[in-house]
C-alpha cells in the first residue's frame, strides 16, 4: 500500500514544481492539475506527478496524524 505525504511547493519552473516532502526535495509534474499552483501550496504526489492540491489546513492535519501514528508505533515497539 502506498501513502502519499503532502508536500509544500517551494519553486515552480514551467510545468514542474519543486516539492519539500518529509524533509526531502523532489520535482513533480503539475501540468495535469486544473488548479493554479503557486509557491506555498500543498500537493499530493504519486511517482513524481502531482495528483491533487490540498488546503494548508488539510495538509497540516494529515502531517500531524502521521506524526502521531509514527510516535505510537515507536512506543509500542519498545
Amino acid at each position: 500500500m502506498c501513502i502519499s505525504i503532502p508536500g509544500k511547493v517551494i519553486l515552480i519552473k514551467g510545468g514542474s514544481a519543486k516539492i519539500k516532502q518529509d524533509g526531502h526535495f523532489h520535482w513533480a509534474d503539475i501540468s495535469s492539475l486544473e488548479d493554479e499552483i503557486k509557491k506555498g501550496d500543498y500537493l499530493i504526489t504519486y511517482q513524481e506527478t502531482a495528483i491533487n492540491k490540498i488546503s494548508p489546513k488539510d495538509a497540516e492535519e494529515i502531517l500531524r496524524l502521521m506524526d502521531s501514528a509514527s510516535d505510537a508505533r515507536v512506543k509500542s515497539s519498545n
